[in-house]
């Protein structure tokens, strides 16, 4: 069985690899802003170390803090108001409608912004485990920046925390400098080795300097690169754990996590795997998430795909991930 399946990966190696002939050499991605949690720019390296980038969109990205997740959307075409609304149904998307709301204001960049604090009780005589904000500031005419953040235990601490990240977020945006915006989406894709290939019926929902997206009709590819400072240090590990976390969070009715021998580039690894109900419908979908050092990068992607698929995994995934 593992023969064939090898030879399965083989084949698919080879079609990527013919499909990716003809896609010029591009150059590395630049080390910049890279710490050791992290890609962030120099004045955001303090404040957001021990988060770790979860590819969203291309407008929107969502950083995963230990038992915080804090995003930020770049809109346009919405008042701050509609933003916030916008951001209630992500909420409610992730947590379900039996929420405990408050709307208010927020004073951020010397200005009362819109916000919605929420909470989620727990059953019984227990504390809530879980509450957060989603905000909205006006960076520019025409362009709002919605923001949320979600804390478990200890969620007061976590809130804290929240409210100091929204206010850098409302004034400086993007933590690791990238641009987020449609227009500035780089093709092709590629990681710091190699170039990535993107089907045809695919679309490509996020692309930067460190991380990316493709979305298919049945399949997802994610991943984020940085540097680590200790090579061969467990900051790998805890940079996938994190990770998937935040992607198990975002999935509600999500399995446990199971790990599973596998290949990751190549490498012999551990992923992480689990199952969860698709976001679109249409039956539960599985994921596998894996994170390598390859050369000096710390590599970290995550694979989706319908739950009674077998291998070898789908075009999109660009032969990253292989079972072992």
């Amino acid at each position: 069985m593992r023969t064939a399946l090898a030879a399965v990966g083989v084949a698919l190696g080879t079609l990527l690899g013919a499909c990716q002939a003809t896609v010029p050499v591009v150059p590395a991605v630049p080390a910049v802003g890279v710490t050791p949690s992290g890609p962030f720019v120099q004045d955001a390296r303090d404040l957001f170390d021990g988060c770790v980038p979860v590819p969203d969109s291309a407008a929107s990205r969502t950083y995963r803090c230990g038992a915080l997740s804090v995003w930020l959307h770049e809109q346009a075409g919405l008042s701050e108001a509609q933003a916030v609304d916008s951001g209630r149904e992500r909420v409610q998307a992730r947590l379900g409608t039996n929420l405990t709301e408050a709307r208010g204001e927020l004073p951020l960049a010397g200005q009362p912004h819109p916000s919605l604090r929420f909470e989620q009780r727990c059953s019984g005589d227990s504390a809530c485990t879980v509450g957060g904000y989603v905000t909205a500031v006006t960076p520019s005419a025409g362009h709002v920046r919605q923001l949320g953040c979600v804390a478990r235990e200890p969620v007061r601490a976590g809130l804290g925390r929240c409210l100091e990240l929204f206010a850098y977020l409302a004034t400086r945006g993007n933590p690791e400098g990238d641009t987020l915006s449609p227009s500035a989406l780089i093709t092709p894709p590629r990681l710091p080795w190699r170039v990535l290939y993107l089907p045809a019926e695919c679309d490509l929902a996020d692309s930067t300097t460190r991380a990316g997206r493709i979305r298919c009709p049945t399949s997802t590819f994610s991943w984020s690169v940085f540097l680590p400072v200790q090579p061969g240090s467990a900051q790998v590990e805890r940079w996938r754990d994190r990770s998937v976390e935040e992607l198990r969070d975002a999935l509600p009715g999500a399995s446990p996590v199971e790990l599973r021998d596998c290949y990751v580039e190549g490498l012999a690894t551990r992923c992480s795997r689990f199952t969860a109900p698709s976001p679109e419908g249409g039956g539960d979908i599985q994921v596998w998430a894996g994170g390598v050092e390859r050369q000096v990068w710390g590599l970290f992607a995550a694979c989706s795909l319908p739950a009674n698929a077998t291998f070898p995994f789908p075009p999109a995934c660009n032969g990253v991930f292989a079972p072992r």
